[in-house]
């Protein structure tokens, strides 16, 4: 009679000399048989339904890249071949899998391409070296796995630091390994507009560069062609990523006043440092919200953010906004007295709602960061709670979907001293107080990672990992998944993982 070890968080392998399992994120439920495991001493064979044979060759190119064993996709047994099937199931669940393993069979059974994908990424995972057997090897086991959250999250600032593609295509193959789903470009701020628009091709030609008075790096400066966001796009999907933009309103918006500083209070055309304005120059990074101008400007800009993006969602922006430009406008002290406002709050209010109403009637939903809550926005808006998790809760409270995001725990640009990888794993994202029906407004997690500091790619990765791994667990695991030093064990076997994306990891966070 078989042997059941059922596991929560730890997993008994007594039966092919492993006493941990190394899946990061951790399943949802798994049991391992102490029985032989499926044996991969020969070449393999992925027999998968019609529907996935592109997660089935996403799969069959990690597993023979990283174990070095030749695997090809095919229709059909093939003699002296090991069989992984990928099959079909009727679960309705969009991103479950199966997986079951024993030692004649191997099988990942999927409602959809996502839940294929993760299947196949899982079982990656699980593939061992036997000394003793002098092959590979995937241990007996039977596994049901489900995300907590459907937004599974990381952001990149492409603004003040421009990202290169490689490197943007190189964090979405890690993404997607470790289950994350959401890569959020900030493609706009003071520092630069990042985004090819073919209406305002101003605003790549002088709102892409630094002045010549920072003496920058040529790499730090650029913007994405529509082709390069075309590309990445379909990049994205193959790894079920879908990539949503950031355009920022009304704030955060030098670089795009910068090349049109007649849509600002001051009409100032103030150059773009990456950081620290010089002299007497101070920031003009506020759209003047009584100028016609200024609606106009971002109908053109959605018009084709909108049609290059798939995603059904937009960032606007909508944090710090620096409201005494308008405060000292004439112009948009006129807008607050034909609206019959009284104060700048408000007024920021129907800024954001009129730029949003483009996007929800584009069959979207607009985003913003947690500030956007203070004047009472459409309930059409979805919230990132970033500021602290009180300010996520409130939103939750007052009726809005919400993704967590506090800098407290999910900024990856602070340093580990501030934020180590043990207060990301300890993360809750589901804050004490409230009811049952706010829980469910709650869509995911977010990491967000500011380029001000860290600007190599390099710098880049030392900063996000092994932080993404906790995020990935604290995402994608059942809350009862929470033991740090069981997660830390598999952190440890995951760096020949990192290795193989030849990622420059924080050695001392494993």
């Amino acid at each position: 009679m078989k042997k059941l070890v059922i596991a929560t968080f730890f997993i008994l392998l007594t039966g092919v000399g492993y006493t941990q399992h190394n899946i990061i994120p951790h399943p949802s439920h798994a049991v391992y048989l102490q029985d032989a495991p499926f044996v991969l001493d020969r070449p393999v064979v992925i027999l998968s339904d019609k529907a996935f044979l592109m997660e089935a060759n996403l799969i069959a190119s990690l597993i023979a890249e990283r174990y070095r064993i030749g695997v090809r996709v095919g229709d059909k047994p093939m003699e002296g071949h090991a069989v992984i099937s990928i099959t079909k199931s009727d679960n309705p669940a969009k991103e479950q899998y199966q997986i079951r393993v024993n030692e004649k069979e191997c099988v990942i059974l999927a409602s959809e391409g996502s839940g294929a994908f993760y299947g196949g990424i899982t079982l990656a995972q699980m593939i061992r070296f036997d000394e003793a057997k002098r092959s590979h090897l995937i241990p007996s086991a039977r596994i049901e796995d489900q995300p907590r959250f459907g937004w599974r999250g990381l952001m990149l600032d492409c603004s003040r630091t421009f990202i290169p593609v490689s490197y943007i295509k190189k964090t979405l193959d890690r993404m997607a390994f470790y289950k994350l789903n959401v890569l959020h470009l900030h493609l706009t701020d003071d520092q630069g507009w990042r985004l090819e628009i073919k209406k305002r091709l101003t605003l790549t030609a002088e709102g892409a560069s630094f002045s010549k008075t920072a003496i920058e790096p040529d790499k730090f400066e650029g913007y994405y062609t529509q082709d390069d966001i075309r590309n990445l796009v379909v990049y994205a999907a193959l790894r079920h990523i879908q990539i949503v933009p950031e355009i920022e309103v009304p704030g955060h918006s030098g670089a795009a006043i910068h090349a049109y500083p007649d849509l600002s209070c001051s009409k100032e055309k103030v150059p773009i440092y990456p950081f620290i304005y010089q002299g007497a120059e101070k920031p003009n990074d506020v759209f003047c919200a009584g100028n016609e101008g200024t609606y106009s400007f971002f109908e053109d800009v959605l018009n084709e953010v909108e049609a290059l993006f798939p995603s059904i969602y937009v960032h606007l922006g909508g944090d710090e906004v620096s409201k005494h430009h308008w405060s000292n406008c004439e112009t948009c002290q006129k807008k607050k007295k034909e609206l019959r406002i009284d104060n700048e709050n408000q007024l920021q209010c129907y800024v954001m709602d009129r730029v949003g109403k483009h996007v929800t009637e584009a069959k979207k939903r607009p985003i913003g960061w947690d500030e956007i809550v203070q004047g009472d926005i459409s309930k059409d808006w979805i919230v990132m709670g970033w500021r602290d998790e009180s300010k996520g809760r409130e939103a939750l409270q007052k009726g809005y979907e919400v993704v967590m995001t506090p800098h407290t725990h999910l900024y990856f640009d602070y340093s580990y001293a501030t934020t180590p990888t043990s207060k990301v794993y300890a993360y809750n994202p589901v804050p004490d107080g409230l009811t049952t029906e706010q829980e469910s407004r709650i869509l995911g997690i977010q990491a967000n990672f500011w380029s001000h500091i860290d600007r190599w790619t390099s710098r880049i990765d030392f900063q996000l990992y092994p932080r993404i791994l906790a995020l990935s667990e604290r995402a994608w695991s059942d809350a009862s998944v929470n033991d740090y030093e069981t997660f830390r064990q598999r952190v440890k076997i995951h760096k020949k993982w990192l290795q193989f994306f030849k990622t420059e990891y924080n050695d001392n966070e494993l």
